[in-house]
């Protein structure tokens, strides 16, 4: 499975919160495209800091490179859909997963 984390970093906790709102208006129109190209799970955190830093994680599992390849063009979809782009740092890391593991809820 190829994994991508992304930090986003914003100026202002606006800024982070129009950020959010922008992609929960577009992301089901996107969804059902990510999936078709292999993309199987995907998570938002705001992250939590005492550095008063407006932080988001994004982490986007792929089953494999071939995949997470295939998904670049419907990333730039959505930026063009954004139109202007909110001012923000953004760092990505991709890995390949090497363990996890599920806990069974009773």
């Amino acid at each position: 499975m190829q994994v991508n984390v992304t930090i986003q970093t914003f100026k202002t906790e606006n800024e982070l919160e129009l950020s959010v709102m922008r992609w929960d208006k577009v992301k089901n129109e996107f969804m059902p495209k990510f999936r078709e190209m292999g993309l199987v799970r995907y998570t938002t955190s705001r992250i939590e800091s005492d550095q008063n830093k407006f932080q988001l994680s994004h982490i986007f599992e792929y089953k494999n490179n071939e995949s997470a390849q295939n998904c670049i063009p419907i990333w730039r979809d959505i930026e063009r859909k954004f139109g202007e782009k909110i001012d923000n740092t953004t760092t990505s890391y991709r890995g390949k997963m090497i363990d996890q593991f599920y806990f069974e809820e009773k």
